[in-house]
């Protein structure tokens, strides 16, 4: 139980480390992103673009398909 939970406390000050790293070179550089995080942040972007097409495209489609045809009158 002992070595759970110093493994646990370890952990939180590793994370805790990180994360004030992080914030305190967010706040102090003025770099902006980087070239490579441009080009996730894109894909993810285009690959969410992509995914919203495809679920409007077979809403769409599927609403086409529910239409009821017209018949002539007799």
């Amino acid at each position: 139980m002992i070595r759970i939970y110093l493994t646990l406390t370890t952990l939180t000050a590793v994370l805790t480390g990180v994360m004030a790293d992080g914030i305190h070179r967010f706040k102090t550089e003025e770099d902006g992103l980087t070239t490579t995080e441009i080009a996730v942040v894109t894909f993810l972007l285009v690959g969410a673009a992509i995914v919203v097409m495809g679920i409007i495209y077979v809403a769409a489609r599927n609403n086409a398909d529910n239409i009821p045809v017209p018949e002539a009158p007799a």
